[in-house]
């Protein structure tokens, strides 16, 4: 299970004291293309109802994708479609007045992946949020992970009436994402590269896959003691096309 934590203030000060919304996210169905079950929890409020994200192409991009798009459908849960096709989430325009403004000064949220058992929790990604020194309501996001290249967005404006700080975390990663705070990008496509065949058999050539997929596998492989195919040309190796559709289908 993915773990979103969001806190009041810098990264470095986070405790369970300044923590003021987590996001559950979970497997319903596992597979290349999953089903995830989300749940909101609110310091002071409890849990909202779980909500699912369908059809969501795992290992073809970010984990902060796949936690904004989690938290849309925790915050602005929508009829739930089984047989859409190609789902793709929508936000309501973010709000901004002119009087009594919300706001934050910092703001931080981490995604840790939680075992199923045991206490090996791992910190994948991380965001931290700063107010603008001398422009009320206008903010920078840094956003780093495991897998991912390091950014930083530019100052984005979000200045409602009351401050969901879920709300901002999501609008700061839309923003990053898309340049919007009210924005989605589509849906990243599900990885399937090209194969090679050698001798009858569907190889899949590792340095030709795209972050996250491509370090993901590579980790997999080591964790079950499956060596890489060495090819000429392939300088991290092949691997077996049915042993990368494992990995799509099964590997967490």
């Amino acid at each position: 299970m993915l773990r979103v934590s969001i806190h009041a203030g810098p990264l470095k000060s986070i405790s369970r004291f300044n923590r003021t919304d987590w996001l559950d996210i979970g497997y319903q169905t596992l597979d290349d293309r999953a089903v995830y079950k989300v749940v909101l929890f609110k310091i002071g409020e409890g849990g909202v109802p779980p909500v699912l994200l369908r059809r969501y192409p795992r290992w073809s991009s970010s984990l902060w994708d796949l936690s904004a798009r989690a938290l849309t459908r925790a915050l602005y849960p929508v009829r739930d479609n089984k047989q859409e096709a190609n789902p793709q989430e929508q936000v309501p325009a973010a709000q901004h007045v002119t009087k009594k403004r919300a706001f934050a000064e910092s703001m931080c949220a981490v995604i840790q992946h939680m075992p199923n058992s045991g206490a090996a929790v791992r910190r994948l990604a991380s965001m931290q949020i700063e107010e603008h020194k001398s422009q009320r309501c206008m903010y920078r996001a840094r956003i780093e992970e495991d897998l991912q290249t390091t950014r930083e967005t530019e100052f984005f404006k979000f200045a409602p009436s009351f401050l969901q700080p879920a709300e901002l975390v999501l609008r700061a990663a839309l923003f990053s994402m898309s340049g919007s705070v009210d924005v989605f990008p589509p849906r990243p496509p599900l990885q399937l590269p090209k194969d090679k065949v050698i001798e009858g058999k569907r190889f899949v050539a590792i340095h030709q896959l795209k972050e996250p997929a491509r370090s993901g596998l590579l980790r997999w492989l080591y964790r079950h003691h499956r060596a890489p195919v060495a090819q000429a040309g392939a300088p991290e190796g092949l691997v077996l096309w049915s042993i990368f559709e494992d990995f799509l289908k099964h590997a967490i």
